[in-house]
């Protein structure tokens, strides 16, 4: 399991985040909010893809940590809870507070509301990454409460595709990154249904040996 962060990768994961809010910002022409939205939800995706890849490859320590993927699951996860952030805050400058989960209307509310409760979730995980907070709560208390990531994941999805398919947003259509996050989406529903799937032929395998 990833229980350490290190400054060293910190900083690459932190350069390479900011590096996708430019581009997203610069490049494309995406307004800030939206550029820290859719940078976070890149993380997650790796964050999530991470997990399943473990199943087919046993996780060592051995080797350079650029070709341990596992290695970087913290440092993801934590940098993709401040690209939230910062978007929550970006938004939270352009209307107030309690026109964001208003529920009914334009739809965007609803929409909001699943992103509201994945970043405060988020932000929970977040806090317990930090080293000094996994050796205090312990492996094992540690390994169930991230568990949850996957609940912020979906949520997070469904905030994303929602706004874009099911809001008035979709007046316009959606853009290519509405078609990117459902893309995102299904590789991860594949990959976690697919190391389940070698799991259970592993214990089955083992089952009949015995």
């Amino acid at each position: 399991m990833d229980i350490r962060n290190t400054p060293k990768q910190h900083i690459i994961v932190g350069v390479f985040s900011l590096g996708l809010v430019a581009v997203f910002n610069l490049l494309l022409q995406i307004q800030w909010s939206t550029a820290f939205a859719r940078a976070s939800y890149i993380l997650l995706f790796l964050v999530m893809i991470i997990g399943p890849l473990m199943r087919f490859k046993k996780p060592t320590d051995s080797g350079s940590p650029l070709i341990v993927p596992w290695s970087w699951r913290g440092e993801l996860g934590i940098w993709f809870t401040l690209m939230g952030l910062a978007h929550f805050i970006f938004v939270l400058t352009e209307r107030p507070f309690n026109s964001l989960i208003r529920i009914g209307g334009s739809g965007f509310g609803l929409a909001n509301l699943l992103g509201l409760v994945a970043l405060i979730w988020a932000t929970a995980l977040m806090i317990t990454s930090l080293n000094r907070v996994i050796m205090y709560l312990g492996i094992m208390s540690w390994k169930w409460l991230h568990s949850f990531t996957n609940v912020v994941f979906y949520l997070v999805s469904a905030h994303f595709i929602y706004f874009q398919f099911f809001s008035t947003y979709g007046n316009i259509g959606p853009d290519w990154f509405g078609y990117m996050a459902v893309t995102m989406a299904g590789i991860v529903i594949i990959l976690q249904l697919s190391a389940f799937t070698l799991s259970v032929k592993k214990y089955r395998s083992e089952a009949i040996k015995k």
